[in-house]
């Protein structure tokens, strides 16, 4: 039966890593990259089917299956289950259907890499984890998946070991996610102990059967898990390993950074959706890191010059509107965003790659320009995601996007309103200036090699979603839209009679400013002359300093210091004293075996008066 076998998903990714693993260092390249990619494309048509079979059924069709039980402690038992609902099957949808187009494209972007059958294993593996953090049914199968993802972050990131860049970009990513990790693994200790389960129904029905269970308990259950959910999807202060992380190939920056890894923060929070609503004063929190997230990254974009770093930051602050719309309790917009932000961030930074690729290398935006001419193919393309991700009517980026800002205003009012605006004005800005590789004056040298179809297929299949994936979130001004009753969960804040003409104005008005600043700024990026990058939008604001300053170096000077002191002196001296103690007392011993029987004849009446001495003298004391 299709609901018993949805362990089949992650299973498919896993064989492929594990075939090319142990098998395919006598393969040929194509052979390991068909492997690969055979066994994503598998785990999609399964995937497919299974969608199928969950649309035919009730609205409140789910699979799920146990393989074992983990671990059982009095009350609390953890098993090893998966489950599939309709939440679960928008993120399947997304990693698998852009995972397999990012494999595809991989197989020729990184034609002729030494590593090449390195870099299907680990990518292979981070599709396994990734649908076992989305699968899980409980807290601490979800961690597993968690800190899978993790890892092959790592080694994904610093695929390029023998450049310092890629091997400090990956350590960063690793520490800096341990961060937000540690509060993840709190918060699921924390309802274990209080709820003695970890599985998210059990969670869910505990907390509808028990209304008087405390608020606090609750709220800080919702806070910890939030803490991971900040450093898995790089939200402020926790996102300074995001824009370094582009030092790895642009597949895995596609993938990681665009479609999944970064995307699990949201998961995670709308899964726990039940907690958040019994936590009102959490909701706030969250609404506030995403505002503060999307504005900070908007803002910062604007001021770099590495075409892959526009992107990552784009990416901090796009994820921050959906931390803003779960913040406002809309989880049908956050995960919609979450869809729609996948499939044309997943193309810009595919499409992206192909810019790399033709230049040889080169990723400044400054020595760009006129590509229209030389990559049509590549160009059509980005431009179909630029517009989207500006949120141009009617496109994708638009649909979910107007969704978020209406509801914030609904919710926290104008000030907010005004303030997630602007995020989207300054998207416009930068789409503008990511714009201007493809338009005005060529700035490249040398003649630029189209990509091979291999490369441009994929291209073509993100452009056509990223133009039609806002389809199922309209009607817009509803909050009953196809994608919404899919998930079940609210979509879109209702609009009343009242509101109504209200968020039309607002749409209207929103539409007509991004294409104003979008058509006003693009002639300022691709005239010849362009304007210098502000020194403190390029460096992020300075905050990446700022936590140089007051972490990273008081931290390495703290472990300098034991390392020389505590441990080599206080550790490693006491540890050393007493070897040299022991021999000292070795030797002393040694000393005393003369080999001649008067000095034993001597020490054993010696040894008998004391002996007589001391007993006679406790004897003599009682």
């Amino acid at each position: 039966m299709l609901s018993e076998s949805i362990w089949i998903l992650p299973a498919l990714p896993a064989l492929g890593a594990l075939a090319n693993g142990l098998l395919g260092a006598s393969w040929r390249d194509r052979t390991v990259a068909a492997v690969a990619v055979g066994s994503v494309g598998l785990a999609l048509a399964a995937a497919l089917a299974l969608l199928a079979d969950m649309l035919s059924g009730p609205a409140d069709r789910a699979f799920s299956v146990t393989l074992w039980r983990w671990l059982t402690d009095g009350a609390l038992r953890i098993e090893t289950g998966f489950v599939l609902d309709r939440l679960a099957m928008v993120m399947v949808m997304v990693i698998l259907f852009v995972g397999f187009l990012i494999h595809l494209y991989s197989a020729d972007y990184m034609k002729g890499d030494p590593g090449y059958r390195r870099f299907f294993v680990c990518l292979n593996l981070f599709v396994f984890f990734m649908l076992v953090l989305v699968l899980a049914d409980n807290l601490v199968v979800t961690f597993v998946g968690w800190e899978g993802v993790g890892l092959c972050s790592y080694l994904l990131i610093g695929f390029w070991h023998e450049k310092t860049a890629a091997c400090d970009a990956g350590r960063k990513a690793f520490v800096v996610n341990r961060i937000g990790d540690y509060g993840f693994l709190l918060g699921t200790l924390l309802a274990a102990v209080t709820f003695g389960t970890v599985n998210y129904g059990d969670l869910a029905r505990l907390l509808a059967e028990n209304p008087a269970v405390s608020e606090g308990i609750v709220a800080a259950v919702a806070l910890l898990l939030f803490m991971g959910a900040m450093g898995k999807s790089a939200q402020f202060p926790l996102h300074v390993w995001l824009p370094d992380a582009m030092e790895g190939p642009t597949p895995v920056s596609a993938l990681i950074h665009a479609a999944t890894m970064v995307n699990a923060g949201v998961y995670l929070m709308c899964r726990m959706a039940p907690f958040l609503e019994k936590a009102p004063a959490v909701l706030p929190v969250i609404a506030a890191v995403g505002l503060v997230t999307a504005l900070y990254a908007s803002f910062s974009a604007l001021g770099q010059r590495d075409i892959k770093r526009v992107l990552a930051y784009s990416t901090v602050s796009q994820i921050g509107y959906m931390f803003v719309a779960l913040g406002c309790g809309l989880w049908a917009a956050g995960m919609f965003h979450l869809l729609t932000h996948g499939i044309f961030k997943g193309l810009l930074f595919l499409a992206a790659g192909a810019v790399i690729h033709a230049l040889d290398g080169e990723q400044d935006l400054s020595r760009m320009g006129g590509l229209m001419k030389d990559l049509p193919a590549v160009s059509v393309t980005f431009i179909a995601g630029l517009m989207a991700l500006a949120g141009i009517f009617p496109l994708s980026g638009f649909v979910s996007k107007d969704a978020i800002l209406w509801g914030g205003f609904e919710r926290y009012g104008v000030f907010f309103w005004l303030a997630a605006f602007g995020g989207a004005l300054a998207t416009a800005l930068y789409s503008a200036k990511l714009l201007s590789a493809f338009l005005g004056v060529r700035r490249a040298e040398g003649h630029p090699h189209r990509p091979g179809p291999v490369i441009v297929a994929p291209l073509a299949v993100l452009a056509v979603f990223a133009l039609l994936a806002g389809l199922p979130g309209l009607p817009l001004f509803t909050q009953d839209t196809f994608f919404s009753r899919f998930l079940g969960m609210p979509g879109a804040a209702p609009a009343t009679a009242a509101s109504h003409t209200l968020e039309v104005a607002l749409t209207v008005l929103q539409s007509l400013a991004v294409l104003a600043v979008l058509a006003g700024t693009i002639r300022l990026f691709t005239r010849a002359r362009r304007p210098a990058d502000p020194a403190v939008l390029a460096g992020g604001f300075g905050i990446d300093r700022l936590c140089d300053a007051l972490l990273v170096r008081p931290l390495k000077a703290g472990a300098r210091f034991f390392a020389a002191v505590v441990d080599a002196r206080v550790i490693d001296g006491a540890v050393n004293g007493l070897g040299s103690l022991s021999m000292a007392l070795g030797r002393i011993a040694a000393g005393l075996q003369t080999g001649e029987l008067r000095h034993y004849a001597v020490s054993l009446i010696a040894g008998a008066f004391a002996l007589i001495a001391i007993t006679v003298f406790f004897a003599g004391g009682l």
